[in-house]
């Protein structure tokens, strides 16, 4: 949400295209950003603000966390679609200790966040691993780059929660401003 205004779903005019050389990524069986990172304040103000919305769980213990996030929609809330989630009902994983975004993506929105160098296609949904729908997204560098994050999570947590519309459309319910 920007100034109580719904976010608009990602199409042509919906992202700016990223600045800077793109991140090399270690394309593999755990496929990770292995430079271009911003300071890591902006990875945690990104998840600790997607982790207060509305149907959001995530069941990792502290240890784990210095590591790995998982962010899941609560079962009541999740879509019947598969292909809407990494794993089981889980939309997103950050990886802390090698920044790093994972995020099942609507196709449109993937199309254009590749398209504007914003991520990649994950290695593991070439050999069926992984849903076609999972992306790299790059980790934000800056309050600018956060923001288009921001715009990506949303789109990520609409195609997992069937409430996501119903909750977003409550003004400044999402927390993007």
């Amino acid at each position: 949400m920007r100034d109580g205004a719904l976010i608009a779903p990602v199409g042509p005019n919906g992202l700016p295209r990223r600045k800077g050389t793109k991140p090399r990524t270690f394309r593999g069986p755990l496929h990770i950003q292995c430079n271009g990172y911003g300071d890591p304040k902006y990875l945690s103000q990104l998840v600790e603000k997607v982790l207060t919305w509305p149907q959001i769980e995530s069941l990792d213990s502290v240890v784990n966390r210095r590591r790995a996030i998982s962010i899941r929609v609560k079962q009541i809330a999740a879509v019947a679609d598969p292909s809407a989630f990494i794993t089981g009902r889980e939309f997103a994983r950050v990886l802390l200790k090698a920044p790093t975004i994972y995020l099942a993506l609507p196709f449109e929105a993937a199309h254009w966040a590749v398209f504007r160098g914003w991520a990649e296609p994950h290695y593991l949904r070439s050999y069926g691993l992984m849903p076609v729908s999972v992306f790299v997204v790059y980790t934000p560098r800056d309050k600018e780059e956060l923001e288009v994050c921001s715009i990506l999570f949303s789109e990520s947590y609409r195609f997992a929660c069937h409430l996501a519309d119903f909750a977003s459309s409550d003004r400044g319910l999402l927390g993007w401003h």
